[in-house]
Order: structure tokens, then C-alpha cells, then sequence
């Protein structure tokens, strides 16, 4: 993950190519422009989520070289913010930029300036959504309808996020399950959902999740099983544009079926009993 993160640094900013450290420069070394990377323990978040660590990119300047380091620091924040990096091991994960932690410091032994800049970086328990298993029978006819309807560059996942997703990823993820009489003979099964919607931009992923709330209002249904003419209809669906992408969602969608119930569950007219109307 170092390496990655550091050929990553060194592709976005060529004069730190060979300066990017683990600690601090080797002994004997002086040198006035480096950065420094180190790794946060992780933190559990969600099951869809996993593990969250913070990587710390520490850019190493003297008072002269303050301009510098703004430079330095827009060029990552805007290279490395929710960027895929793909590893030595063929594995790749997302950077998300966290923010700065506190106001440039002062190193008393060289005198340097230090700029911190924080980057999350998620880590699943599952490798993917193919890993997961087979989905509920009404997420997998979600996702694959998602997936219709967005087409390329867009990749739909269910109930985890992979470490490494691509840029334009959608997530579903199933959070509740009621059902509610409708009558002697029938009930309705209902659903509810989370949609996460991450992109490259927040702008793109307002007016995709704005797409597939309307797609979803205009629907009438959802072919759950064609040849046995089961279907779900969409009964809510809603949006929160200012969620957290990765750790809320944006979505929230409610489906429903109607089923019958069986016979023998249903309520039986055992016994009636006429009583004249007496004047």
C-alpha cells in the first residue's frame, strides 16, 4: 500500500520522486523537500464499508518554501481524492481526502515546516460482491435493472463495497423487511433499500442519483419472475443528496409484492347464526 501510495505522489508531483519516505530521510541525508507517509490503525465502520485507515501524507518544507507546499498540497488533494491506486500485488483501493488536522507546524530539530493531509482508505472483509454470495432474489433484480439502466462506465454492486471499486459505482444494500395484511386472503411483503452512489465528482453523482429516482418513480414495475408473473412495485423512493456516499447513501427505496396467502392460513366462516329482526 506504501509503494502504491508513493509511485502515486511521485507520478502527481516529479520533484518528490525518490523523497517520499516511511519515516524520515535516511541518516546522512539532508534535505529541505520530502513528505513523509504514515499509517493509522484501522477503524471499523459498517459491514458495507469494513475497515477505514488513515493515511497521513506529511509534506516537509522550510519557511521559504511555504508556497510551495500550497502548491504541492492542491496538486494531491486533487490527484489522490477519490482516485483508484492499484498496488504491486494487483490489488487497488480508493484514496478519500479526509482534510487537513491542524495548521502547519514547526519541526524543532530541522526548522522545517510540516503540512499534513489526511487520505481514508476503506478496506472491506470481502474482496468483492461476487464474493459475498448470492444476493436476496429482490436486491439481484435491483442491481441488475440498475445496471440496465446506468449502462458504462457504470459498475453495480450489492451489500459490500469492494476494496478497489471502480470510479462510477453504485451500491445496494437490502436494511429491512415487513409484511402487512391486505385483506383475509392476501398480505404484502415490503422491502427497504440503501443506494450509495460514488463517483469522481459530487456534482456526478447528484445528477445520477437524481436519474434513478426518477427512473424508479416512473417505473410501474420490476419483473421479479417473468414466467411465474411475479412482479415489485416501487412503493417509496427518496433522496439525500448531502449523504456520505461510501457510509450512508444517497437512496431510499421501499419495493413491494403482493402474495396469497394459503388456504389453510386464511380466516374459515365456521358457523352462522341468523336472529330475526323483531318489531
Amino acid at each position: 500500500m506504501r509503494g502504491a501510495v508513493k509511485q502515486a505522489v511521485a507520478f502527481l508531483i516529479p520533484e518528490l520522486e525518490g523523497h517520499v519516505y516511511d519515516v524520515h530521510p535516511p541518516d546522512g541525508v539532508s534535505e529541505s523537500l520530502y513528505a513523509v507517509i504514515t499509517l493509522g490503525e484501522d477503524v471499523w465502520k459498517s459491514s458495507w464499508a469494513g475497515y477505514r485507515q488513515v493515511l497521513r501524507l506529511k509534506l516537509h518544507g522550510d519557511r521559504s518554501d511555504l508556497s510551495q507546499l500550497d502548491q504541492w498540497a492542491d496538486l494531491l488533494i486533487q490527484g489522490l481524492h477519490r482516485k483508484r491506486v492499484a498496488g504491486a500485488d494487483g490489488n487497488a483501493f480508493k484514496l478519500h481526502y479526509l482534510g487537513v488536522p491542524e495548521a502547519d507546524k514547526l519541526e524543532p530539530v530541522t526548522g522545517n515546516m510540516i503540512r499534513v493531509l489526511r487520505f481514508g482508505i476503506y478496506m472491506p472483509q470481502a474482496s468483492g460482491a461476487g464474493s459475498i454470495g448470492q444476493p436476496d432474489e429482490w436486491l439481484d433484480t435491483l442491481t441488475a435493472w440498475t445496471g440496465d439502466v446506468l449502462n458504462d462506465p457504470w459498475r453495480i454492486y450489492h451489500t459490500a463495497w469492494p476494496a478497489g471499486r471502480e470510479d462510477h459505482a453504485v451500491l445496494w444494500r437490502m436494511t429491512g423487511c415487513e409484511t402487512r395484511l391486505s385483506g383475509a386472503s392476501m398480505f404484502e411483503v415490503r422491502k427497504t433499500f440503501i443506494g450509495h452512489i460514488a463517483s469522481l465528482d459530487s456534482a456526478d453523482e447528484q445528477l445520477t442519483a437524481a436519474r434513478l429516482v426518477e427512473e424508479l418513480g416512473t417505473q410501474v414495475q420490476l419483473v421479479l419472475d417473468l414466467q411465474e408473473r411475479r412482479y415489485l412495485s416501487v412503493a417509496e423512493i427518496s433522496s439525500d443528496m448531502q449523504a456520505d456516499p461510501i457510509l450512508d447513501g444517497q437512496l431510499k427505496l421501499t419495493l413491494a409484492q403482493r402474495k396469497n396467502r394459503s388456504p389453510e392460513e386464511a380466516a374459515l366462516i365456521r358457523r352462522v347464526n341468523i336472529h330475526p329482526i323483531l318489531k
